[in-house]
């Protein structure tokens, strides 16, 4: 009877042995614990292309032409000269759509729209980003900011502030600002296009560098602080969480 209790106590410890094993050890249990909770759940409602690119290139086309007569923030006259130079598909920034930018050119130079289509491939909305007018190697204003810099215009697609999804960089033109470097971002929560950074900047358009750098949690920028003495001063703006802006430091 002895022999048989110490048996069974012997096979129970066994067992235990073993159940400890399987659920610490085993590197493909761990792996899939571990990837649990180091992700959150991948948004499983990406919608696809399912047509080629000039099918919405036309369809961006006829929208902007039926929106107000053409763009509604410049002159009819400059409307009818518009051509799009560029339409790249903007994964990771908009849930729940397909999203493409789009760089429109006119004589004046260049202007950013996005545009998202649902899952019937149609447009449900668009969102105005800038304008920004080229001179002679212009192209160099981009050179530091990472991430995938477009052919045209001064912009560059990335996750610059390490959150999972992308934003866009550009240099742009406001009106009664002058030339600014903006970061954009989208609110999921709120649905909305937001500026997570915008700064005057100077740019040097007959010997042009940078005026905008990345350097890794934000940007080093070459600030106007004062437009009147044309005071400039280089300053970062760095990405802080909680107000989800890049602040100057």
């Amino acid at each position: 009877m002895r022999i048989i209790s110490l048996s069974l106590i012997i096979f129970i410890l066994f067992s235990c042995n073993n159940k400890n094993v399987d659920r610490n050890d085993n590197p493909e249990i761990t792996a899939v614990n571990n990837d649990l909770q180091a992700f959150p759940p991948q948004n499983t409602n990406k919608i696809e292309m399912i047509h080629s690119i000039e099918y919405y290139k036309n369809e961006i086309t006829k929208y902007q032409d039926d929106y107000y007569g053409g763009f509604s923030n410049i002159s009819m006259e400059i409307t009818d000269l518009m051509n799009i130079s560029l339409i790249t598909e903007l994964d990771n920034f908009i849930p729940d759509s397909l999203t493409f930018l789009v760089c429109w050119f006119d004589p004046k130079g260049y202007q950013y729209y996005l545009y998202t289509f649902n899952i019937n491939q149609k447009i449900t909305n668009h969102y105005y980003c800038g304008a920004f007018v080229t001179f002679e190697n212009y192209k160099i204003l981009t050179e530091k900011l990472t991430g995938n810099i477009l052919e045209f215009g001064g912009i560059s697609i990335g996750d610059f502030n390490n959150d999972g999804m992308n934003e866009i960089a550009l240099y742009s033109f406001y009106k009664y600002i002058g030339n600014i470097f903006c970061v954009y971002g989208f609110n999921s929560a709120e649905k909305k296009l937001e500026e997570l950074c915008l700064v005057p900047v100077f740019i040097n358009y007959y010997d042009p560098f940078p005026s905008a750098e990345y350097i890794g949690n934000g940007f080093r920028i070459l600030e106007v602080v004062n437009d009147e003495d044309m005071e400039l001063t280089w300053n970062n703006y760095i990405w802080n969480i909680e107000r989800r802006k890049y602040i100057k430091q």
